[in-house]
């Protein structure tokens, strides 16, 4: 007896969309079920074990069956977003947002005292290795992981972001933090990224440095999933902070001096292999104090922002209070005082909030908006620290050029940790 495969999931996949096994036993019977085990990949110690039947036998006439692990999956996922110390390595590993697996399917059948027992050794499938990203369900059936593996050899593959993907500008002011996230693959790649700076806006003017920034872990790559799923550091206040030894020429302390734009690509060895991201350097005038926020975007990076208007604080409380006898009695006397209390306050919560606006945005950046108001993570980054804040509103409203002329947003945030008062 064996396990007859169907279909499984691709080596890399988003564990928040379909992780679907197809499979029928060579010897079905109208008894017959399977034993379905997720294990990570360095252990046999499964993480979940349910029974699968099989569907009625119309569907294919053969006794075939189905799991979706991706909720077992999406289990053993996180985030990772830092603002890097000082000496960073360039390239920052991210442990909590992937999940390497393997899928152990065994056949079960009734015995002779009427109990289920596994019979042979089952179906021992390939590693594979999800990551926290999910796609609208429209999407997901055009949706191609490989766009996103950078391997070897010439390429525009992907990073994981839903910033603008016609002209991949970004702005950022002096001393900010961005990141870039990406999936390497088992041949190495990338080697390294290339920094190249710009005495204009926009990858225009003259070309000041080409900096080849390298990978610490590329030579890992080979050896297992762990180190292929990485961020890079790329702010006006990352930049300086990098490791001096990852550089191939100049000084992340001045590298960014005088300059006005700078563009990121990855490159493995002689060839580029992702698509170019470019970052505008204090481009905004404002006479606010810009308020940037980082979020978790679909793909499972993130994406950060600059809200360069007019933003307003304001603080919401929330009093729970009772109403006591004001009178006092004293042993020859049943009285109150000016200064007495009826109503008492016994609980008081703080939320800090913050309402923030864009400033006139492009068609990409408008519908880059919509993946802040649907992030399940955001956070402000406030002198150069990570602040937990969530963003209040049930719904957005897509705004283009034909319809909205001239498109702003305004978003309500609040701080994630609430504040207390003294007991009354």
């Amino acid at each position: 007896m064996a396990i007859i495969t169907y279909d499984q999931p691709e080596t890399y996949q988003l564990a928040y969309n379909d992780n679907v096994y197809v499979f029928r036993s060579s010897q079905p019977t109208p008894t017959k079920r399977f034993k379905v085990s997720v294990l990570p990949s360095n252990s046999f110690i499964p993480v979940a074990t349910v029974r699968i039947y099989p569907t009625p036998s119309e569907f294919g006439g053969d006794h075939r069956a189905f799991v979706d692990v991706s909720r077992i999956l999406q289990s053993k996922l996180g985030h990772d977003i830092s603002i890097p110390t000082a000496n960073h390595l360039g390239f920052l590993p991210n442990t909590n947002s992937h999940f390497e697996y393997a899928l152990l399917i065994q056949e079960e059948d009734i015995n002779s005292d009427g109990a289920y027992e596994v019979e042979g050794l089952g179906e021992f499938y390939d590693i594979k290795s999800v990551w926290n990203g999910v796609q609208n369900n429209i999407d997901w059936l055009d949706f191609t992981p490989s766009d996103y593996l950078m391997n070897t050899g010439v390429g525009t593959h992907k990073w994981l972001t839903d910033g603008p993907t016609s002209t991949n500008y970004r702005d950022i002011n002096t001393g900010q933090s961005a990141s870039l996230y990406f999936i390497g693959t088992e041949d190495n790649a990338p080697n390294g990224y290339y920094l190249t700076t710009y005495s204009d806006y926009n990858a225009q003017g003259t070309q000041l440095s080409n900096i080849l920034v390298s990978n610490p872990y590329a030579s890992a790559m080979s050896a297992g999933y762990t180190k292929r799923f990485l961020r890079v550091p790329v702010g006006t206040y990352d930049i300086p902070l990098t490791n001096p030894t990852q550089y191939s020429s100049g000084s992340p302390a001045t590298v960014l001096n005088n300059v006005k734009s700078y563009s990121i690509k990855m490159w493995d060895t002689s060839f580029p292999i992702s698509e170019t991201v470019t970052f505008n350097v204090d481009r905004n005038c404002s006479k606010y104090t810009p308020v940037r926020l980082h979020w978790m975007n679909r793909l499972g990076g993130f994406d950060s922002f600059n809200f360069d208007l007019k933003s307003e604080e304001a603080t919401g409380v929330k009093r729970k209070q009772y109403d006591q006898q004001p009178h006092t009695f004293t042993g020859t006397a049943w009285n109150y005082s000016k200064a007495s209390r009826g109503r008492t306050q016994y609980d008081t919560q703080l939320t800090k909030k913050i309402k923030v606006n864009t400033n006139y945005l492009t068609e990409g950046e408008s519908d880059w908006m919509e993946s802040l108001f649907t992030s399940p993570e955001v956070y402000q980054e406030l002198g150069n620290e990570l602040i937990a804040v969530s963003i209040n509103g049930k719904s957005i409203k897509k705004q283009t050029s034909l319809n909205d002329k001239l498109m702003q947003y305004s978003f309500d945030l609040e701080y994630a940790i609430k504040n207390m008062r003294q007991r009354g």
